[in-house]
């Protein structure tokens, strides 16, 4: 079966292969962050964390006046919003080199396609009130995720340049 995968993906192309690889986790990132800020503000979650920091420094939500919460929430949802941006940036980086064809660059795709369906079969079963969308979305990907993975294991010596060791 190894051997199939294999001469499937060099049907395709090496090539063609990692630049539509490269694009579609590019837009299952975007879908999954939409998803992801949508469960955040459904479940409340802004709210809970700042309950939570206002507890953990020991004040009462009493103490503050009905603005200063609001602002506090909206900072939270901002710094949220951030750290969405922050990995989209983190995943852009990596993508980029893979398109290169730096090793580490592929070391990387590899490890996140095998997690992302593992995370997206946990969400098949597990989908925080999103509803059935969300087990949809999450049941497409996760035969695509792994259908990634075996194409960038599988290719690896084809997309990537490894250069020979020096001479000390």
């Amino acid at each position: 079966m190894k051997e199939k995968l294999y001469n499937h993906f060099l049907r395709i192309g090496p090539r063609r292969f990692v630049v539509s690889a490269v694009l579609s986790l590019v837009v299952l990132d975007i879908i999954n962050g939409f998803y992801l800020k949508l469960s955040w503000v459904k479940n409340g979650l802004s709210d809970k964390m700042v309950m939570l920091v206002i507890d953990g420094m020991k004040l009462h939500p009493e103490d503050f006046d009905h603005s200063t919460m609001l602002e506090i929430g909206g900072l939270v949802d901002k710094s949220f919003d951030f750290f969405l941006f922050l990995i989209m940036t983190n995943n852009l980086f990596f993508y980029f080199f893979y398109l290169r064809k730096k090793l580490w660059a592929q070391g990387y795709v590899l490890f996140y396609t095998l997690t992302a369906a593992m995370f997206s079969g946990l969400m098949i079963f597990d989908g925080y009130g999103m509803g059935l969308g969300w087990m949809v979305f999450n049941l497409l990907t996760v035969p695509f995720y792994v259908y990634l993975y075996m194409g960038v294991k599988l290719l690896k010596n084809e997309t990537t340049l490894v250069t020979g060791k020096k001479a000390r």
